[in-house]
């Protein structure tokens, strides 16, 4: 049976390809040594362009469930490469989580003067306003997450970013279906540093305590950057952890 993706305008068509193929390795439908359909077979049976499988695909790849080989296909590799889907990228995870999905607690929505990282990262003249969308991310344990994104102000109008109530879905598939903006990469930076006294307030630890911070942008495919998400972590509540193939 041919079983047809949803057309849901909101979704990137690339991404619903994406979400059944992986959905289709991780549960046996395509086992560890098979091979996938062909190109041609998934255009027809998800309706949707050559190109729309060829990033599908390639995204595949670049997660590790796949490696193609020029003139057979694409086969499915084995299991260590399904870890490395399930632990997917920081920076994606900002893009992607919905504020309803992590439980946050919106801390503040307004306009303010872009710090000077920001405009950097944004591209934006000092001293340009910003919009800030800050929340709290909380266990069991208390705040695990201090999560502030940014974007400048041309794109707020039409969205529910000012909105007082937690976005239903993720930055990324909102602002694509409210400007049909898309963002092609982002580029994402952790370092290690000390909580200042607002971030330290904010998570319940000392000021100066170790944090992570991981700063991802949002950029189109001309490279303009759109968005900057930033997230805070306790440096004695999470570790990075990552599990990949290893390639010839």
């Amino acid at each position: 049976m041919v079983v047809m993706a949803t057309r849901d305008v909101d979704t990137l068509k690339y991404e619903r390809v994406l979400h059944v193929l992986r959905s289709r390795i991780q549960d046996g439908t395509y086992p560890a040594g098979g091979i996938l359909p062909s190109q041609h077979r998934l255009v027809a049976e998800f309706d949707v362009s050559r190109p729309t499988v060829i990033e599908a695909l390639r995204l595949l790849r670049q997660e590790g469930l796949i490696e193609t080989q020029t003139g057979r296909g694409s086969f499915v590799r084995g299991k260590a490469p399904v870890l490395a889907a399930q632990s997917a990228n920081p920076g994606r995870r900002l893009l992607d989580v919905s504020e309803v999905d992590s439980s946050a607690d919106l801390l503040q929505a307004g306009l303010v003067v872009a710090p000077t990282r920001v405009a950097v990262l944004l591209e934006l003249p000092p001293g340009t306003k910003v919009f800030l969308r800050q929340y709290l991310i909380r266990d069991e344990d208390g705040p695990v997450e201090l999560v502030s994104a940014w974007f400048p102000l041309e794109l707020v109008t039409g969205t529910k970013l000012a909105s007082p109530e937690p976005l239903d879905e993720g930055i990324r598939r909102h602002l694509y279906g409210r400007k049909r903006l898309r963002l092609d990469y982002a580029v994402e930076r952790t370092l290690s540093r000390s909580a200042v006294l607002d971030e330290a307030s904010s998570l319940g630890i000392d000021p100066g305590a170790p944090v992570l911070n991981v700063v991802v942008t949002g950029h189109d495919a001309q490279g303009k950057a759109w968005q900057l998400v930033d997230a805070v972590l306790p440096g004695d509540r999470h570790e990075l952890r990552n599990v990949y193939p290893l390639t010839q």
